[in-house]
């Protein structure tokens, strides 16, 4: 995820994680659920659904 010098509203913060490349998102959440492997799955749907076109 790039870094942003501006402040961000909350829909851009949110296409800046979830719009990453599949490669850049696993990595980071990998690092934010290293502690519970739940929360990669909560953050893989997420990722899906903001994706999603007809949302």
């Amino acid at each position: 995820m790039k870094s942003v010098s501006q402040s961000m509203s909350p829909q851009e913060a949110a296409q800046a994680f979830y719009g990453q490349d599949d490669a850049a998102f696993s990595e980071m959440v990998s690092k934010l659920a290293s502690q519970d492997p739940r929360l990669l799955k909560v953050f893989q749907t997420v990722k899906r659904r903001f994706n999603d076109p007809k949302n």
